[in-house]
């Protein structure tokens, strides 16, 4: 087995953390970086990579037209802006990547460029930024919008949008800053000009009135469908993945490494990171016990799920008959998301039948002892092809205490996971191996 790449994808965003935890509230506030901190100090103990956070800018009300499910099981909202989190993050590790999530639907490349420039100086290489494109019309509408533009038109968007960041990264010379204190000069002006960017959605002028980083954040995208694959594969140095089985995996590691070889990339220097959710047992006595509770479809299972499909697709779910066939359903918003979650059963099948397949075979889950979630990575690792993993879920202290205390030194007998990092910042890390 070789080594592979972790970290881990906080899908909740800057928000409750723990609810329904039996320990939920004992030792901390949500609200307050500590929980966050303790988390990424132990992410960073563990070897992993990075640490992306989530974010999103809506209330969601789409499932039955009322916000009551999400608000009552603290789902995606409330939360707070990750970007403030940042410097604490930074502040309690030394190697971690730390990663927040930003919009370039509503970020001005202007404001994102500066901003992130800024945050890569006090991060001395380790920010990486977590690019979306934002499909919910529930966001547009915070934005002045009646409804979010269409789909490929959000991504056309948004390669504009990254080749104007990282132009106005690149509007000083590497060596315009002299601070040449006898002649009196800090930094060289014919080496710090203008952008001049009049482009299909951006006017620009630039240049950057902050001294660019000395190495770009790494961008970290979850391109899924296949203009989000071509978006992904042309701009960013990490993919966050979803994919269910072995060989959707590979398929779509094989079509991102395409895409960057068509644009003259190096494919090695994509990384490709599944998202998994590791649920460990203690024995194979509560490994049955654990599938066996996670397989029951109670109304409340049924309303987590519905609730969740219908933000990210903008569908309202509750509309549809449970048990007549799911109708052909498509959105302006997260395709990839939708299509996934559509094809999880045979065509034809009902919504109930689509949420037991679910429910029994949570593409996500890897349910079982540490031992078996080790090797199961390792396999699946060598079957893919590499390149890693982003363990996802809540970061209240019990659950990650609960999942990596056991199962990161079963990773480490196995040679999965780095024991130390090279000290030169999130990039090079990536690209160590």
């Amino acid at each position: 087995m070789t080594l592979l790449h972790f970290g881990w994808f906080l899908g909740a965003g800057f928000g409750v953390q723990g609810w329904g935890d039996p320990t939920y509230g004992i030792g901390y506030d949500w609200k307050q970086p500590q929980v966050y901190q303790d988390a990424a100090r132990l992410f960073e103990a563990s070897g992993f990579d990075l640490f992306i956070i989530e974010d999103g800018v809506a209330v969601p009300d789409t499932y039955g037209g009322t916000a009551e499910v999400n608000l009552a099981n603290a789902r995606f909202v409330p939360k707070h802006d990750p970007l403030p989190l940042v410097p604490y993050l930074l502040g309690a590790t030394r190697d971690l990547g730390i990663v927040p999530t930003l919009s370039a639907s509503f970020y001005e490349p202007f404001t994102a460029a500066r901003l992130l420039a800024t945050l890569q100086h006090f991060a001395n290489g380790r920010l990486g930024f977590n690019v979306v494109t934002s499909g919910s019309d529930l966001a547009a509408q915070n934005y002045g919008l009646d409804k979010q533009v269409e789909h490929d038109l959000r991504y056309d968007r948004a390669d504009e949008w990254v080749d104007v960041v990282r132009r106005l990264w690149r509007s000083w010379d590497a060596d315009a800053v002299l601070e040449d204190t006898e002649r009196g000069v800090y930094a060289d002006f014919t080496k710090v000009r203008p952008i001049n960017h009049d482009g299909r959605f951006f006017r620009v002028r630039g240049p950057l009135n902050t001294v660019p980083p000395v190495e770009e954040p790494v961008m970290v995208q979850a391109g899924a469908s296949g203009r989000g694959r071509d978006f992904a594969g042309k701009n960013s140095d990490v993919i966050l993945a979803l994919a269910s089985t072995p060989e959707r995996m590979r398929e779509y590691r094989d079509s991102i490494r395409e895409v960057a070889a068509a644009n003259g990339r190096n494919p090695d220097a994509v990384k490709v990171l599944f998202v998994v959710n590791p649920v460990v047992t203690a024995n194979a006595e509560e490994t049955a016990t654990v599938k066996a509770a996670r397989a029951e479809l109670t109304q409340a299972a049924i309303d987590e799920a519905l609730q969740s499909i219908s933000y990210l697709s903008g569908v309202d779910f509750k509309e549809f008959d449970l048990d007549a066939p799911l109708p052909e359903v498509t959105t302006n918003s997260n395709q990839g998301t939708l299509d996934n979650f559509v094809k999880s059963a045979p065509e034809g099948s009902t919504l109930r039948e689509i949420l037991q397949v679910r429910a029994r075979k949570d593409g996500l889950a890897i349910v079982g002892t540490a031992d078996e979630i080790a090797d199961h990575l390792g396999e699946l690792g060598e079957a893919v092809g590499g390149d890693g993993f982003l363990f996802t879920g809540q970061v209240h202290p019990s659950h990650v205490h609960r999942t990596l205390d056991p199962l990161v030194p079963a990773l480490r007998r196995r040679g999965l996971i780095r024991t130390g990092f090279g000290g030169s910042g999130l990039r090079a890390n990536l690209l160590e191996f």
